[in-house]
């Protein structure tokens, strides 16, 4: 029977050692390098727009917290390249220390060698890579000293700037394609949108001003020669008709034209506005609004006709007897609520006016919630961002 020699067992613990030491730095840089490099990739991007001059933005929004979370700092791209951030600024950092402070050093000790030969006793001074006995021996380390002084802010510069720039290549986050063509698609439907809106606002003007006009003067003549004629002459009665026609053809145009974009939202504002569009329904509506001051001109606008276009609905679909309209802006967030005591029922799936009033909202990043049960009540509610906003920025 063969007998194990000390010097085997002395091995094979060796290698077990080495083994558990390999796998516990493994372990090691798998479960905890990506949660602890989070923090420091955040105190590296700080860093770098301290040293350098371009931008470094902010990292990849994170995932919600909790599992979602944890689970991205191990599987995420972002998550790696932070982890090999983290090791290069722990190699590179202590590395550019020690090496400028070597270079200091010496460049120091060669900037003062003529001193220091002067004031020994007449043996020879070392100085790093030679001796000098006297003060002119000497003369030449002090040049080479403040020629590698030059030099070395000239390649520490370079270091720390290609560290710099490997580092924000790691924490940076990627353009991602559809990210970049989302946010183009974004800012192409709010430059359309905009467009439309002044587009209504200038048909609205050019009726207002021109055809509403001539139709208010037209309806004055048609008066005035209705006066004129007898009532019971038939060109007394044709005027009269006409005149009649005029009268509804203008209440009709002011509709028209209340429907396009409403005065009164442009010169008063949307509380104004909301409390018009109260007053020509044709149910009794309830008014609750609380604007402290006026919204930016794209979110009035779109509130404006969400209220409208939920107000036609419930006329035309919910059977409801009163309506409450309530407006309001808190914590930063415009809320506008129409709700009715009809049947309910309604979804924004049915293909109604809703669908196409989420689609206007949508637009500036707004949110439109449904709540109908069968038998009532319907409430429409319009959420809209509302940051604190002054007209100067319209003009």
């Amino acid at each position: 029977m063969a007998c194990t020699r000390p010097a085997d067992i002395s091995s094979w613990e060796d290698a077990v050692r080495r083994a558990a030491l390999l796998t516990f730095g493994i372990l090691l840089t798998v479960g905890v390098a990506p949660l602890a490099a989070a923090p420091l990739a955040a105190l590296e991007r700080r860093r770098l727009r301290v040293l350098a001059p371009a931008p470094t933005e902010p990292g990849d929004p994170e995932p919600r917290p909790g599992a979602v979370r944890l689970r991205a700092r191990y599987t995420t791209a972002r998550a790696w390249r932070e982890v090999a951030a983290g090791y290069l600024v722990a190699v590179a950092g202590p590395g550019l220390v020690l090496l400028a402070a070597t270079w200091v050093v010496l460049c120091s000790v060669w900037l003062a060698a003529p001193l220091v030969v002067a004031r020994s006793s007449g043996g020879p001074v070392a100085l790093g890579i030679g001796h000098a006995r006297s003060v002119p021996d000497a003369l030449p380390y002090c040049a080479a000293g403040l020629a590698a002084g030059i030099l070395g802010i000239v390649v520490l510069t370079t270091l720390v700037r290609a560290q710099a720039a490997l580092s924000r290549t790691l924490v940076e986050p990627r353009p991602d394609p559809l990210a970049t063509r989302l946010v183009e698609v974004t800012r192409s439907r709010s430059r359309l949108a905009d467009g439309f809106a002044a587009e209504r606002r200038r048909i609205e003007r050019d009726l207002h001003d021109g055809a509403q006009q001539q139709l208010l003067g037209l309806t004055l003549q048609l008066g005035l020669a209705r006066m004129d004629l007898p009532a019971d002459s038939p060109a007394g009665q044709a005027v009269a008709r006409a005149h009649d026609q005029a009268k509804t053809l203008m209440a009709d145009l002011r509709e028209l034209i209340r429907g396009i974009h409403p005065q009164v939202l442009t010169d008063r504002g949307l509380g104004a506005a909301l409390y018009e569009l109260a007053e020509f329904c044709p149910l009794p509506v309830h008014t609750d609004i609380d604007l402290p001051h006026r919204p930016p001109q794209a979110v009035e606008t779109a509130a404006y006709f969400a209220a409208a276009e939920a107000l036609a609905n419930a006329l035309r679909h919910s059977a409801a007897d009163t309506i409450r309209l309530t407006a309001r802006v808190r914590h930063g967030r415009l809320t506008v609520d129409v709700e009715d005591d009809g049947r309910g029922g309604a979804r924004l799936a049915d293909g109604t006016g809703l669908t196409g009033l989420a689609d206007r909202v949508a637009v500036v990043d707004g949110t439109i919630r449904v709540s109908s049960p069968p038998g009532g009540p319907t409430l429409v509610r319009v959420t809209i961002p509302c940051p604190p906003h002054s007209r100067e920025d319209d003009r």
